[in-house]
């Protein structure tokens, strides 16, 4: 999923304050902007998102920016 998929499907599935999809949204375009391979931006998304909102593992895999 690209960023703006991804953030789709935040609001459509988690119930999260306007704050919350603020600092996704900036953790996402953050790591976007690394220009890292998707085993590096992987590891950078489940380092700032695991435990935050109650992605799983296979959620966080999905994302591909």
């Amino acid at each position: 999923m690209d960023r703006k998929k991804f953030m789709e499907y935040i609001e459509e599935n988690f119930d999260i304050s306007g704050e919350a999809k603020r600092l996704i949204k900036n953790i996402l375009y953050y790591v976007e902007l690394q220009g890292v391979d998707e085993d590096e931006q992987y590891m950078m998304l489940s380092c700032m998102l695991d435990g935050t909102i109650g992605l799983s593992d296979n959620e966080i895999k999905k994302i591909c920016l």
